[in-house]
């Protein structure tokens, strides 16, 4: 009887041991409620938003580092290309304005069907931003003088303004260092840059030594130069013509004279109209009408909103979009 209880309690003993080794081995079970596929899907947007630390957000803007009890996820945006960068960051807003001639420009519609809008850009309806409890403002320098409203609304966002920057690039390096996310940045900034050398090459055969003028018809006739438009001279074939204009960040364009255009005669003209009336008159002058653009029906309107407005990469692929319709063969 002894030796069959001892081989009992020895039984027991290696029993008990086998449960302790099978329980220590079990993986913590995710939070109740949640699934697998949830569980993968926070852990890549965590990755995706590199300022996310545990549950608490992180932001750096000119007034210094801010943090948030956890990621935004009614996001505000109250500049157009503030609301392109965002888009392309992965943080579509929640909220955002109008811009100059739509609610949205063609090339961020298709991002913003759910959007509440909260304005216009520029004038910002802050009694519509407080009814929609936005959890992050983004904003830039210049609404400055409204930033305290906007600050006793939420957390917001004061950056640098994104015009004065060189080119969208850089402005959208500097949103995006910000927001902890530069290297998604470099990512779209290089699938951009090897997109672009595609385009040029479909479009050389019309592009090579032809002349191009970038026209804006506003309150009055602006030529525009290097400063905005550089890269489709120095990147996508164009020539410029031999009266081109001297730009810099303090003037980015030449106001033309009706008499000057003859000068001038490109092959093709790229026209931005923000002026209907402008433009009609200019199209009844015989200067315009013997110009070598007009005659051979190479005038290719380009909206205002991504050629004028736009600074970001979505504005940025719609312009190469522009150019792939009207000059590949």
């Amino acid at each position: 009887m002894k030796h069959n209880a001892k081989y009992f309690i020895v039984m027991i003993l290696i029993l008990m041991a086998a449960l302790m080794a099978a329980c220590g081995k079990q993986e913590t079970p995710p939070p109740s409620g949640s699934s697998e596929q949830e569980q993968n899907q926070q852990n890549s947007s965590n990755s995706a938003a590199g300022t996310v630390q545990g549950t608490t957000f992180t932001f750096k803007d000119i007034k210094g580092e801010h943090t948030l009890p956890q990621q935004p996820k009614n996001i505000a945006t109250t500049v157009t290309y503030l609301t392109d960068h965002f888009i392309a960051l992965g943080l579509t807003p929640a909220l955002t304005v109008k811009s100059q001639n739509e609610d949205f420009p063609a090339y961020l519609q298709p991002f913003l069907k759910d959007v509440k809008i909260i304005g216009e850009q520029g004038r910002v309806n802050l009694e519509t931003l407080l009814e929609e409890a936005p959890d992050l403002i983004v904003t830039d320098t210049n609404s400055s003088e409204i930033y305290e409203k906007y600050a006793k609304i939420a957390s917001t966002a004061m950056l640098e303004n994104g015009y004065v920057a060189p080119n969208w690039e850089e402005a959208f390096r500097a949103t995006a260092s910000a927001f902890g996310l530069s290297g998604k940045a470099e990512e779209i900034i290089t699938g951009f840059e090897n997109h672009k050398k595609e385009i040029a090459e479909k479009i050389k055969e019309r592009t090579s030594g032809k002349t191009l003028m970038v026209l804006r018809i506003r309150n009055d006739v602006r030529y525009y130069g290097d400063m905005d438009y550089g890269w489709l001279y120095d990147d996508m074939g164009f020539t410029r013509p031999s009266v081109f204009p001297v730009t810099s960040p303090e003037s980015r364009y030449e106001v033309l004279s009706n008499e000057k255009l003859p000068e001038i005669d490109p092959d093709y003209i790229l026209l931005i109209n923000d002026n209907n009336e402008i433009y009609n008159e200019l199209q009844n002058l015989a200067v315009w009408k013997n110009m070598k653009a007009v005659k051979n029906n190479q005038v290719y309107q380009v909206a205002s909103d991504s050629w004028f407005g736009g600074y970001g990469p979505n504005a940025a692929n719609s312009m190469l979009d522009d150019l792939t319709r009207y000059f590949e063969n």
